[in-house]
């Protein structure tokens, strides 16, 4: 169940002057699924984003690796995390009425521009921003991550039992074509082929509304409140599926993305030909998780969008099939 912190402009402001110095002049509230966010101005005429995580999904352990990753990303088009007064990237943030633990503050430097959704553009820009993303990931391999545990709905060896889960809010009445328990069959297979495949820290989450486009169509990636160790094929089947669907499902999109991406990273033969299981599990789980919340009383517009989007997705890439996927996309 969603349980955003509860974070007042007054608070906002107290927290901006005492942990960073900044004086607070105008303040905007996000859309956000789990986390508080604002956008806010200072009396220096400088911008940045304040993000309250949830404690709920987020621990200080698990904030500590994605800004460890993001100072070391800080030459590539990423967020870059703001020290307070003290030097520290993060802090605890007390409940207002003394009821505990209410989030996690973090503030990023300020990105200028609007996220990519469903602007239309031509092929060099998807192969541009398929490149891209490989090469984050790539330097992302970099940071030591053996001690880095965290149990997630995306992780290769949660998603399948996460789906038995929730394989009840499934709306397959909406979505008769999308046998669940084959994409959990599929799930467990992926799982014991990728064994012998070393996990690597992946975003997992790049989506329509994390890449900000600035002057000149210059990219950025933003929120990796996502990271967690995973199999590259998760991460690029993840982001395919949403390049794709974010230009009406058009799967020549998603080809462009692939090249792309595999002119810095070559996935091997297994891994490409589960891409296709990849994609389609990632919106199964993600269609039953936003269904769950919905009838559990906890989605806001912005959840209760995401699963009505997803649903159509979901219903078009099973149409399109196993093998007209893999040729237009993989090329295979």
């Amino acid at each position: 169940m969603t349980c955003k912190p509860e974070v007042t402009v007054p608070r906002l402001e107290g927290d901006m002057k005492s942990l960073y110095g900044l004086t607070v002049t105008e303040v905007k509230e996000l859309q956000s699924y789990d986390d508080a966010m604002f956008t806010f101005n200072t009396h220096e005429n400088e911008r940045y984003i304040a993000k309250y995580y949830n404690p709920l999904y987020t621990t200080e352990d698990i904030l500590s690796k994605i800004l460890e990753v993001l100072v070391h990303l800080k030459k590539l088009n990423v967020p870059r995390p703001v020290p307070q007064l003290s030097g520290n990237m993060l802090s605890r943030i007390e409940d207002e009425k003394n009821q505990g633990l209410a989030g996690y503050l973090v503030v990023y430097n300020y990105i200028s521009g609007i996220s990519l959704c469903s602007q239309t553009k031509d092929p060099s820009f998807w192969r541009k921003l398929g490149k891209m993303v490989a090469e984050i990931s790539e330097r992302m391999s970099e940071v030591e991550c053996e001690n880095y545990v965290r149990h997630h709905n995306w992780d290769p060896l949660n998603a399948h039992k996460t789906l038995e889960e929730v394989r009840k809010y499934f709306p397959g009445d909406r979505i008769p074509n999308v046998n669940v328990d084959s994409v959990i069959a599929s799930l467990k297979t992926i799982e014991t082929d990728l064994k012998d495949i070393p996990k690597r820290l992946q975003h997992t989450d790049v989506n329509e509304y994390n890449i900000i486009l600035g002057e000149d169509d210059e990219m950025w990636i933003i929120d990796f409140n996502d990271l967690i160790l995973s199999y590259r094929v998760f991460d690029l089947g993840h982001f395919i599926g949403y390049m794709t669907c974010a230009q009406h499902c058009n799967l020549k999109t998603g080809g462009y993305v692939f090249e792309g991406y595999s002119s810095v990273i070559k996935l091997s033969d297994k891994e490409l030909n589960m891409l296709y299981d990849v994609v389609i599990a990632r919106f199964t789980l993600s269609v039953s998780i936003g269904c769950q919340t919905i009838l559990s009383g906890g989605a806001n517009d912005y959840v209760k969008k995401c699963v009505d989007n997803n649903i159509v997705y979901l219903q078009k890439l099973t149409n399109f099939g196993r093998e007209t996927f893999n040729k237009v996309v993989i090329g295979i």
